[in-house]
């Protein structure tokens, strides 16, 4: 699943709206809306007769869970395993949706070596988690986390070509908006927008790239650059 693909399916599970925040069903905590309205249209037309089925299987994966969480703990964690439990909870992929446990997953593999790239996590999980604490689901809001793990990502030897695209995008918007302890530039945004553009997969990548643009942001690309990073949209509304 991409990433593109996995953020589009964060949504109210009535309207199909992408918003931050969003609320959770608070008997199975496993449906997402977007708002009150949209909870109890949702609670009337179809879940209802599905919630404490919802609730009872969520109960069974939270065991999973606790017991990728205890191999970390004794130092046995496998963080592409813990990756991909979290993105079939973050979304509901043969799953019940769970924002929560997703993000408690995702935190751990983070911080968990992938074996045989080495780094400080898995760049993918730090992608996601990063995402979860821009939009504020499945953890408090906090653009400072997501900040630094977007940062993160980029620094990993061997993050991979769309995680280096997803990261730099977001670190574009966030020095265009001043978000997160972002220092507001245009000049950076730019930066991050071009490099993104330009199929980069590891850190030596960006740094050649970041000297490339050092030497050729002016005149016609660099207006164009700018337009388009004004023109880019948040994640969400």
């Amino acid at each position: 699943m991409s990433f593109e693909s996995y953020a589009s399916q964060i949504k109210c599970a009535n309207c199909g709206k992408t918003a931050n925040k969003l609320l959770r069903c608070t008997a199975c905590k496993s449906i997402l809306y977007c708002n009150a309205d949209c909870q109890r249209q949702h609670w009337r037309s179809s879940h209802k007769g599905k919630c404490k089925e919802m609730k009872a299987e969520k109960e069974r994966w939270e065991g999973y869970v606790d017991m990728d969480l205890a191999n970390v703990a004794n130092g046995n964690g496998d963080s592409t395993g813990m990756f991909i439990l979290a993105c079939r909870l973050g979304v509901g992929d043969a799953a019940p949706m769970d924002p929560g446990l997703a993000c408690e997953l995702y935190e751990a593999a983070a911080k968990t070596q992938v074996r045989g790239l080495g780094g400080s996590g898995h760049p993918i999980a730090m992608l996601h988690l990063a995402l979860h604490y821009e939009r504020g689901i499945g953890v408090v809001q906090n653009h400072e986390k997501a900040f630094h793990y977007y940062k993160s990502v980029i620094e990993q030897p061997s993050p991979g070509e769309e995680s280096v695209r997803g990261a730099l995008l977001a670190l574009c918007r966030f020095h265009r908006d001043g978000l997160g302890g972002a220092v507001k530039s245009m000049d950076l945004a730019t930066k991050y927008f071009a490099i993104s553009e330009s199929n980069a997969e590891s850190p030596q990548e960006i740094q050649d790239l970041e000297k490339w643009w050092e030497a050729n942001n002016h005149g016609e690309l660099k207006d164009e650059t700018i337009r388009r990073v004004i023109a880019l949209e948040p994640r969400v509304p």
